[in-house]
């Protein structure tokens, strides 16, 4: 995640403003479910690594390892729609483990593919927009749609504190693992329940923490930031003159 939100500030369309890529991958996203059919997510999945490895300047190794990683996990998730399981056999091509026929019909082949082709363009559509455009530009454009201050105060705070609490969690887990608290089954259960309620602990403090630094600073239930200065498209400059 640490290295996603760093891609987000350092790639050639940072300074683009977060409309075109949220529009760009809308796009992407109501294309891949409106058409049923495993090529138009397949397409999908195409451009968007074009246009984050192309256009954004990603480094290509990292963004087909997160594509990647993404497909096995789908690929996972999609083999309960490929194989269907009962107590007895059928006509489909089967095969028999225990007491229970797995087989495979050409119908929910052809379910699982569309299936996954939406999802892995979805994602990649997703990923697009969060390795092209930092928190601060999507704010900035959900201020300027009248989303409601709550909800965006909302999902900035809870965006800071994942960062907080995932260095709070890797500290934590360092600290046993050089007491050798991950040593056997009993000791990993008993240091997972530690570091878990530790975390807890620590959110909570850092929560009171925050708060208290608000409220010095005349808090008034609204976080209120600068506006950010943002680039269009240079062939829609041209048309504008």
């Amino acid at each position: 995640m640490q290295h996603i939100d760093r891609f987000a500030y350092a790639n050639r369309l940072t300074r683009l403003h977060p409309a075109y890529k949220v529009g760009c991958s809308a796009l992407a996203l109501v294309l891949c479910l409106g058409v049923p059919h495993p090529a138009a997510g397949l397409s999908v999945l195409a451009a968007m690594l074009m246009l984050a490895i192309a256009w954004a300047g990603l480094p290509s190794a990292f963004v087909l390892k997160l594509a990647l990683g993404e497909a096995s996990f789908l690929a996972l998730g999609v083999l309960g729609v490929a194989v269907s399981v009962s107590t007895s056999a059928s006509a489909m091509p089967n095969v028999r483990m225990g007491p229970l026929w797995f087989s495979v019909s050409p119908d929910t082949l052809w379910t699982a593919s569309v299936l996954f082709a939406r999802a892995l363009g979805g994602a990649a559509a997703m990923n697009f927009l969060a390795l092209t455009t930092p928190v601060v530009a999507i704010v900035d454009l959900l201020r300027a749609l009248r989303v409601p201050a709550l909800l965006i105060d909302l999902m900035t705070l809870i965006y800071r504190f994942t960062f907080t609490l995932f260095d709070s969690f890797g500290r934590m887990t360092l600290a046993h693992e050089v007491r050798l608290g991950f040593r056997d089954g009993r000791r990993s259960l008993r240091s997972a329940a530690d570091i878990g309620a530790n975390l807890f602990v620590e959110a909570f403090r850092r929560s009171r923490r925050l708060d208290l630094a608000l409220q010095g600073r005349g808090w008034d239930g609204a976080l209120r930031v600068l506006p950010h200065a943002y680039d269009h498209p240079r062939w829609l400059n041209r048309g504008a003159r």
